[in-house]
């Protein structure tokens, strides 16, 4: 005899919905802020869904995700522009040592960039350079958010923030805009939602009157920037239970992200996976298995690819939750093998679960 199990009953244990914070960029990328080029980068319903609990908050600051994600933008600091080429003074010295830290929080050598970075501090401020001292306080802020500081990085952004109005920055410029997501997803991880989902529709309409305004050929940053923040906002939509209005934006923020990036990289992935979950809890059962298994197609296609396990498993939770157990069986024994083989916890983790309950259905 097998033992029923209810959508409503499952859906408090099931399904893992992913949070990559790689889609974050920084501000004010390097790039705007020299002549050099910039350093090449090398992130409910138990289908998982990191950063929409207090124990996947936890989770994050165990576990970061990787290097932050950088962007060309639009020349912002013009005292590094107009720096001299001789490596010998000190504004040269003062760009080596930012780049190095950027190359260690890249190699998630976090101590050592934090260690960097407040050379770096001092040195700008030594050299009287307001502008190299805003652009050292956006490093790290990012950084503070790369590590799971959620507090001291909202900290470091308000103060960049204040910094730039001072300089004569409007509101609704581009930088202002990056600083007024990251700001609002820092409050929604730190589980202030109200706040968050102010700064979040705030900045969404900010960035889509500035969309009606560009063209397509001039609107790069921005739509890549309207595509993080509607991922972001997605996020919190699911962890208030507004499940419609999540799929909604993970689909529009899906769109955003792979015109621009592509479909195979690891964080539009994680938006398709996102989006599952959404459908899972509306009981969209059939949306919510296209969606994994062309995650599971595309994942075939990125080498070492470690989150695959993952869609593996909540393949399996889907079916399972259909109950569907010979299909969940499947999925979630070999979920359950890759994770092993690749070292995955989460996804060990989550395989396991699945095959609990096939065995405590089938009694």
């Amino acid at each position: 005899m097998f033992r029923s199990a209810t959508a409503s009953s499952l859906a408090s244990r099931f399904f893992i919905s992913i949070n990559h914070p790689r889609i974050a960029p920084l501000t004010i990328p390097l790039a705007s802020f020299t002549n050099h080029a910039p350093i090449p980068a090398n992130g409910t319903n138990h289908l998982h869904q990191n950063g929409s609990s207090k124990d996947d908050q936890n989770r994050r600051k165990q576990r970061t995700a990787g290097p932050l994600h950088f962007i060309a933008a639009s020349s912002f600091l013009s005292w590094f522009s107009k720096k001299s080429d001789d490596e010998n003074t000190p504004e040269s010295q003062l760009i080596t040592i930012i780049k190095r830290s950027i190359l260690s929080i890249q190699k998630e050598e976090y101590q050592k960039a934090e260690q960097m970075l407040h050379l770096a501090l001092k040195m700008a401020q030594d050299l009287q350079s307001k502008d190299g001292i805003t652009y050292i306080y956006d490093i790290m802020a990012n950084l503070a958010m790369e590590v799971g500081d959620f507090a001291k990085a909202e900290k470091l952004f308000v103060n960049v923030m204040q910094r730039l109005f001072s300089d004569g920055f409007l509101e609704d410029h581009i930088k202002m805009l990056h600083i007024s997501s990251k700001v609002a997803h820092l409050a929604q991880l730190q589980g202030h939602l109200d706040k968050a989902a102010q700064g979040f529709e705030w900045t969404l309409a900010k960035l889509e009157e500035k969309l009606k305004q560009l063209g397509d050929d001039n609107a790069k940053e921005i739509r890549e920037l309207w595509g993080i923040t509607k991922n972001w906002y997605a996020q919190l939509l699911m962890e208030s239970k507004r499940f419609a209005e999540a799929k909604q934006a993970f689909l529009q923020a899906y769109e955003a992200y792979t015109e621009i990036h592509g479909m195979l990289t690891e964080e539009g992935l994680t938006i398709l996976n996102n989006l599952s979950v959404a459908c899972s809890n509306l009981e969209d059962y059939a949306s919510a298995e296209r969606f994994l298994k062309e995650a599971i197609a595309l994942a075939a296609q990125i080498p070492d690819l470690s989150e695959a396990g993952v869609y593996k498993a909540n393949l399996g939770l889907l079916y399972l939750q259909q109950g569907l157990l010979r299909q969940a069986s499947e999925f979630c024994t070999f979920a359950w093998r890759y994770g092993k083989q690749h070292k995955h916890e989460e996804t060990v983790q989550q395989a396991s679960y699945c095959l609990e309950q096939i065995k405590a259905m089938e009694k």
